[in-house]
């Protein structure tokens, strides 16, 4: 990171420039920097996609103004700068800004933060799951989630809210004491990892969420071993291409990021294997309806453990992409207040 002069003559009508008030930093920051992750050529990479901030310049052919509170929506491709900086440029033709660049309608968000952005891809994740399994709804469903860092807490939300009882399991136990201490998860809803191959676990949910940053074959195959004969197991934390459940199946890589579904065997069950990437500007504003209008259901507030300064940042990122630091839920990034 340095200081470098500003940008003028990168003003053009297909810009907007955004001078963030938060950052969000996400595992996808982490897995880039270590090289743990394939950038789709189609989206480019996530690197500092997580931020609250407001319109700074508005170039004429954008369709937004100066001082709009928005939010970054990094599955676009339009040409953009990280997040992680004083200042973000986003380029694109108008249709593809109106797609990125989102207004945010809570006008308070600064004062009680919280990150549209992964809550949108939660959002979306489970409107697909819906889609594809043609469910009206989680009604009366029993649903397994393997991961208590932000994207599995957040399921565990919206699949509560869409009439789901819900198991979350976590190996640490510095996560799950956040999701009890912050009243995310109550007591019985939150698990070590290893009681998930418990008789009590075994073959007893619906839906399996596979949730952490990597989806390994062993996380994989204990989210099969919870599934119920004809459940579907939904990958939603990271893949790698040519990956594949149960080995030489299921190109779960494949599944997840067109947004497929499969059926396939494991160890005489019939399972459905399916899952969910990115998010669209309609998920955006579903996942403001729904914290607006049930603010007890969806508490997004909480997820914050950690503030820093932007001076701070390298030196925290670089440690968590060596193994070396592991917060629970949300570290944000606070821009400097000019004086």
């Amino acid at each position: 990171m340095g200081a470098h002069t500003f940008p003028q003559d990168a003003l053009g009508e297909d810009t907007v420039v955004i001078k963030p008030d938060y950052m969000g930093i996400c595992r996808a920051d982490a897995k880039e920097i270590h090289g743990s992750r394939d950038v789709p050529e189609d989206r480019g990479p996530l690197f500092g996609h997580e931020l609250v901030g407001t319109a700074v310049f508005a170039g004429a052919g954008t369709g937004f103004q100066e001082g709009d509170l928005v939010t970054l929506n990094p599955n676009i491709t339009p040409t953009r700068t990280t997040g992680f900086a004083e200042y973000v440029f986003v380029h694109g033709t108008k249709e593809q800004l109106d797609q990125a660049v989102v207004r945010v309608p809570e006008p308070d968000i600064r004062d009680d933060i919280w990150m549209p952005e992964p809550f949108a891809c939660i959002v979306h994740a489970l409107r697909k799951l819906l889609d594809l399994t043609n469910l009206p709804s989680l009604q009366g469903k029993k649903v397994g989630i393997i991961g208590a860092g932000c994207a599995g807490l957040m399921f565990a939300m919206y699949a509560r809210h869409l009439g789901a009882s819900v198991s979350v399991f976590n190996r640490g136990e510095t996560r799950r004491a956040f999701a009890r201490d912050q009243k995310i998860l109550a007591e019985g809803e939150i698990h070590p990892l290893s009681d998930a191959n418990s008789q009590a676990h075994q073959n007893q949910f619906d839906i399996v969420m596979v949730a952490p940053t990597i989806a390994t074959t062993e996380l994989l195959e204990t989210a099969a071993d919870m599934a119920t004969d004809g459940a579907v197991l939904f990958v939603y934390g990271g893949t790698r291409k040519g990956d594949s459940f149960p080995v030489g199946q299921a190109d779960i890589d494949t599944v997840r990021r067109q947004e497929r579904i499969e059926s396939v065997e494991y160890l005489g069950k019939q399972l459905d294997i399916s899952g969910a990437y990115g998010c669209l500007r309609e998920d955006y504003e579903e996942a403001f309806r729904l914290h607006a209008e049930h603010p007890h259901d969806f508490p997004l507030e909480k997820l914050t453990s950690r503030q820093i300064s932007l001076d701070d940042f390298p030196h925290l990122v670089m440690d968590i992409a060596a193994g070396k630091a592991d917060h629970p839920g949300k570290v944000l990034i606070k821009a400097a207040i000019a004086s």
